[in-house]
């Protein structure tokens, strides 16, 4: 293919990477970037790079459920970076995100090329990629750089597989730098680790001259790369291979539902009609229409790879990336969130440019050029198959027509991610009568004070999943209470003290609302609940000491805010009130014998 042409192509491929999301960088910090990007990226030193790779990245969510599963130091050390450039400008972040996406894309092309011998069908199925709707989950969304980061290094390992591989000589080092190009990729996300064997097999598929045991020497750099990252892995977060908590409860429902996943998944790859910032999908508890589709695609699967690799078809790349690095995540058991989340139909979707590369076509006017015929000398040296005509017209009308169809999807789905507002109420509009969905909308409403709205989102969503109330029913007591409306407030928060008994803040938060209504010793009882629960609760020392003092009895006060410091050393509002107090009582603080740095974050 003639050169001009392919720096025009790759200009287009980064084209559509970038124009589409483009925007973004006027976009804010939304959702999990608030819990993500902050002082805790700060690098002043070797100990903070050591602190960032030993911090496990789910801890920065602030999700119980989620606190020791996800290892992803490539992640933390260029957001780190992003903000050392930026700050606390979104921007920069943005930016980092669709540079990172283009690289990706162009990586996916040249991985497809090598692999098919059809540079305008790999490039036509790049494209797809770039312009699939399902990923602005991963680009707009300063946080999914997870997945960018780990299909730009997984996708750049399989090119080098293919480019490199079949030409050094020596078994063990063919796959050196694919293994060095894989390492910053598991780093970053742990689907990677399951999509490093498709860097094996397509080795062994392109590399006709292979044999299986040629293979087994070659993938030794990829398997301690990935021994690495597993003993790293281990060292830092210990040996918890799943989460404690899943959302999906009993090993009969959790095989249904995984089941049924894979059939939700597939539509969503292929025609994304029905996409969301968060898909809603019931439990699956017996064999239903949507389990037995899931089935059937399973068993499609099982059979594509199987036929494709006693071929040893350049297609088994192809099912092979698709299946290692989707179905794992359908299995329910490994997941701590949503059942469903577009953000794992990233890498996958690697596989549509995949296959576009290699659909069948007519060979192109240019290649009989002599340009080519080198092509086709260093492929015999290599001893790799000879690929069956380019894209054809017929090929390029159709992929582009899906391809401008992917484009007219994409582009509202890009606008969601504006900020917290447009990307709630996208959710409350998908999914009107989600539980989690209302919860998320009243959090917000909250923190935009808009008290009334937010009692009303938790109300819908305690209404909606009665069982799971919880927290919700303190959330509702907060928002109530700040609306002056305590006796509705008590209501919430004694029924929550009913339902969860053994819940500190419930009890702490039934001491606040007795403060408001001037009765302190209930306020005292109730505060001492919450502490014999949490004794590190330092809220609730320092609100007693506050009516301690009310009630005229300072020793009692001093001392519950000497043992607010103590659990929570540097809390300024008991530093103040002890200050205070001391100095009106003609007393030492007794700060000196107290700790002065604050306490780790919790």
């Amino acid at each position: 293919m003639p050169r001009p042409l392919l720096v025009l192509l790759a200009a287009l491929l980064v084209a559509a990477a970038l124009v589409p999301y483009a925007r973004t960088l006027d976009y804010e910090f939304v959702w999990d970037d608030a819990y993500v990007i902050g002082p805790v990226l700060d690098v002043h030193g070797p100990a903070d790079l050591g602190r960032l790779w030993a911090l496990p990245f789910d801890q920065l969510l602030k999700d119980e459920v989620m606190t020791r599963n996800y290892f992803r130091p490539a992640v933390l050390y260029s957001l780190a970076l992003d903000r050392a450039w930026s700050g606390e400008n979104p921007r920069g972040f943005h930016l980092t995100n669709i540079v990172l996406y283009a690289a990706t894309c162009v990586f996916l092309w040249l991985f497809a090329w090598q692999l098919s011998g059809r540079p305008l069908a790999s490039w036509l199925g790049a494209v797809i990629f770039a312009l699939h709707p399902a990923h602005p989950e991963s680009v707009a969304f300063i946080a999914g750089r997870t997945d960018v980061l780990a299909a730009l290094f997984l996708f750049a390992a399989l090119w080098a597989a293919v480019r490199y591989g079949p030409t050094i000589r020596k078994d063990a080092w063919k796959l050196g730098p694919a293994a060095l190009l894989l390492l910053p990729g598991l780093y970053a996300k742990e689907v990677v680790l399951f999509g490093a064997p498709v860097i094996v097999l397509a080795l062994w598929i392109q590399d006709r001259r292979a044999s299986l045991a040629t293979v087994a020497r070659a993938a030794i750099p990829v398997a301690a790369a990935c021994a690495l990252y597993l003993a790293t892995r281990v060292a830092v977060l210990g040996p918890n291979p799943i989460p404690a908590i899943t959302p999906v409860e009993g090993t009969v429902a959790q095989l249904l539902t995984s089941v049924a996943v894979v059939a939700r998944y597939v539509p969503l790859l292929l025609t994304p009609l029905h996409l969301s910032a968060r898909h809603e999908i019931a439990e699956v508890h017996r064999p239903d229409g949507v389990f037995v589709i899931g089935l059937l695609l399973l068993a499609a699967i099982a059979y594509g790879v199987v036929t494709a690799l006693r071929r040893r078809s350049v297609w088994g790349v192809t099912l092979g990336l698709f299946a290692a690095t989707l179905l794992p995540v359908c299995y329910v058991r490994l997941l701590s969130g949503a059942i469903v989340a577009e953000r794992f139909l990233f890498v996958p979707s690697g596989a549509i440019a995949l296959a576009v590369a290699m659909a069948p076509g007519v060979r192109t006017a240019w290649a009989a050029k002599p340009a080519d015929r080198g092509a086709k000398r260093r492929r015999a040296a290599q001893n790799t198959p000879a690929r069956a005509g380019d894209a054809g017209t017929a090929l390029l009308l159709a992929g582009g027509a899906y391809a401008l169809w992917f484009a007219v999807l994409l582009w509202p789905r890009v606008s969601i991610w504006q900020n917290d507002g447009t990307l709630f109420r996208s959710m409350l509009r998908d999914s009107p009568e989600s539980p989690h969905v209302h919860a998320i909308v009243g959090g917000w409403y909250y923190q935009q004070r808009d008290l009334e709205r937010s009692a009303h989102h938790y109300r819908r969503a305690i209404r909606y999943a009665p069982e799971r109330a919880g927290e919700l029913l303190l959330n509702l007591g907060a928002a109530e209470d700040e609306m002056g409306k305590q006796d509705s407030a008590f209501v919430h928060i004694r029924m929550l003290n009913v339902l969860r008994p053994g819940f500190a803040p419930g009890w702490y938060a039934l001491g606040n609302l007795y403060v408001r209504v001037d009765q302190p010793d209930s306020a005292i009882a109730a505060y001492r609940k919450a502490l014999r629960l949490m004794p590190e609760l330092a809220q609730a020392e320092n609100n007693m000491g506050a009516v301690y003092e009310r009630k005229g009895d300072f020793e009692e006060a001093l001392a519950a805010y000497r043992r607010a410091l103590a659990a929570l050393p540097g809390y300024r509002e008991a530093t103040n009130n002890l200050t205070r107090l001391s100095a009106e009582l003609g007393r030492p603080t007794g700060l000196d014998s107290l700790p002065s740095t604050p306490a780790p974050a919790r």
